[in-house]
């Protein structure tokens, strides 16, 4: 089946990069924690343990992130990025303001920007507009303006010089700057195609759901249990390796940054590394090489130390990358952001799971005798970084190369 080309080179190279640029607010708000989080300890005075607790416990709001992605359906893709970038960027800013008066309020702020990251709206108007044969490199290319690792360039440099608030307030007032190259976007043309059969009002999203399909919901459960090992691993690292190597191992914190720094552009080649693995050998392929490859490198990390956290990274990314690609084009149009939108709220179980399973297997505070707690945590990371591969027993049709409308014809 052929597919029409209904939007320039230059506007998709526009769109690419404004979706890339989103997905850089979103990266570095989610990452900014493993600078930011033992600067907040010690700002408020609380054990790690009782932190990482919180953490899980506040994660909880982030269930909510499908009524984010029902909005892109109901109202349209754009309108959908518009909502992200002021819920993204407005809390980052509070953050930067009042985030230093009450942890309670912070922990407020910090749930809010929780609920904005990782909802990765971003991949959908790439892939809705992006022909067949350019849609797997044009999403990685997106993901990887989005990994830019400034969280690790300019988070320790921001948290000296500003404090550890501000280090998500910049990057808000950036997220907001966004809302400007943001106006020339155009609603994509599948969406628009269909808009009348698309748009619903608000009172009628349950009703929507009896449009998904026994297929469509299968689909939301694997993909969304995937991004639960995803999250639980990840989260299991972010939030405890700054703690782990220079309170733990008492590394050298130059030597961390560069490792760390290092860690960041790793994910950039792990976003270059998955767009051909995706578009040449498949998407099968790519999740079983990142999957392997993140627990390898997990076990790596907690048994030899701090060089594997570059592993870590680049195989964590590509693993995501994977994900972002393949959950965006498994669905039909009228449902993909919701359906997009439960997959994610599934995965949203690691915002809870992982930091909780942290808290309970570190201790209250870091110090040289808490090594065998942090290797445990990243080695039962690495298990649930391997858990996924379960799901090859199902997932075993292989969309490369094909439109979303043979995508479609086919499952």
């Amino acid at each position: 089946m052929s597919e029409e080309r209904v939007r320039s080179r230059g506007y998709i190279f526009y769109l690419v990069v404004l979706m890339g640029l989103v997905a850089l607010v979103d990266q570095y708000l989610s990452l900014i924690e493993t600078n930011a989080i033992p600067e907040i300890i010690a700002h408020f005075g609380i054990a790690d343990n009782y932190f990482f607790y919180l953490q899980g416990i506040f994660g909880a709001v982030a269930f909510l992130v499908f009524v984010i992605s029902y909005f892109a359906d109901a109202w349209g893709r754009k309108i959908g990025i518009l909502i992200l970038l002021i819920l993204m960027g407005g809390a980052a800013v509070l953050i930067g303001l009042l985030g230093t008066l009450n942890l309670w309020l912070f922990m407020v702020l910090y749930a809010i920007v929780i609920l904005a990251t990782n909802v990765n709206m971003w991949t959908i108007p790439v892939a809705e507009e992006s022909p067949a044969h350019r849609r797997g490199r044009n999403g990685s290319l997106a993901f990887l303006i989005g990994l830019i690792p400034l969280y690790a360039l300019l988070g320790p440099k921001i948290i000296d010089s500003f404090g550890w608030q501000w280090s998500y307030g910049f990057m808000g007032i950036f997220g907001l700057v966004l809302i400007l190259l943001w106006i020339p976007m155009k609603e994509t043309h599948r969406w628009r195609t269909h808009r009348d059969e698309y748009k619903r009002s608000i009172g009628d999203f349950w009703r929507s759901l009896t449009t998904f399909k026994a297929k469509e919901w299968g689909y939301v459960l694997v993909t969304g249990l995937i991004y639960i090992c995803w999250n639980v691993a990840f989260k299991m690292a972010t939030g405890t390796v700054q703690i782990f190597y220079l309170q733990v191992l008492e590394f050298d914190p130059e030597k961390f940054d560069t490792i760390y720094t290092f860690a960041g552009l790793s994910t950039i080649l792990g976003a270059l590394t998955v767009g051909f693995v995706l578009d040449k050998i498949g998407r099968i392929g790519s999740f079983l090489f990142s999957s392997a490859g993140a627990a390898i490198s997990y076990v790596f990390m907690a048994v030899f130390g701090l060089g594997f956290l570059v592993f870590v990274y680049f195989f964590m990314s590509m693993f995501l990358g994977f994900l972002l690609v393949y959950i965006s084009e498994m669905f039909e149009t009228k449902i993909r952001a919701t359906a997009v939108g439960f997959s994610l709220t599934l995965s949203r179980v690691g915002y809870v799971v992982g930091p909780i399973l942290t808290a309970l297997i570190v201790p209250a505070a870091a110090t040289p005798e808490a090594l065998s707690a942090y290797r445990l945590n990243y080695l039962i990371a690495a298990a649930i970084a391997l858990l996924p591969l379960i799901a090859l027993l199902i997932l075993k049709y292989e969309p490369k190369g094909k439109t979303l409308e043979e995508i479609q014809l086919e499952t």
